[in-house]
């Protein structure tokens, strides 16, 4: 399980949706739970993402069957990634919760990725990623910029099982 954390404009659905396009390229199926209703498939397809070969279980903010619909989804063979998007306000999974979850991933052998503002799944996640947004490139025909052209990510492990503390990795340019 890896944890994909940030704040908002951070650069974190950018990773998302660079995810879900590698998956889907590859062929493989994506289920993706979206808590807060902020997936856009019209963005996510001009990325390249594959809809055909995405799952999109909308939870309406109900996290509770969100968290259920994910531990199903990780239980079933043929998804090469599972998707928990819980948004700015994730739940707190309980220890037992997410140990459980973790034992169900390495069983169906799926690539579980969630994704919020903070950590959500403690000592049970494999691998935890920061985004964070480093700059911005403006463009427009005057002093005053009028239109964003990219964002610079800063990407940063902040916990991986068996390293010792915070490891700087890469940055990426998104352009628009």
């Amino acid at each position: 399980m890896t944890e994909l954390v940030g704040a908002l404009s951070s650069g974190r659905t950018s990773v998302l949706t660079l995810c879900l396009r590698a998956a889907t390229r590859r062929g493989g199926l994506v289920a993706l739970v979206d808590v807060d209703h902020a997936f856009d498939p019209s963005s996510a397809a001009a990325a390249g993402v594959d809809l055909r070969r995405v799952l999109w279980v909308r939870a309406e903010g109900r996290r509770r069957d969100a968290l259920k619909a994910v531990d199903l989804l990780a239980r079933c063979p043929g998804f090469a990634l599972v998707v928990l998007d819980v948004g700015e306000s994730p739940p707190r999974l309980s220890l037992g919760a997410a140990f459980r979850l973790r034992l169900a991933v390495r069983r169906s052998r799926v690539a579980m990725l969630i994704v919020g503002a903070r950590r959500v799944v403690g000592g049970a996640g494999s691998l935890s990623v920061q985004t964070r947004r480093d700059r911005l490139a403006w463009a427009g025909p005057s002093v005053r910029p009028r239109r964003l052209a990219g964002m610079c990510t800063g990407l940063q492990i902040i916990r991986k099982q068996g390293a010792p503390g915070p490891i700087e990795t890469e940055r990426v340019w998104w352009t628009a």
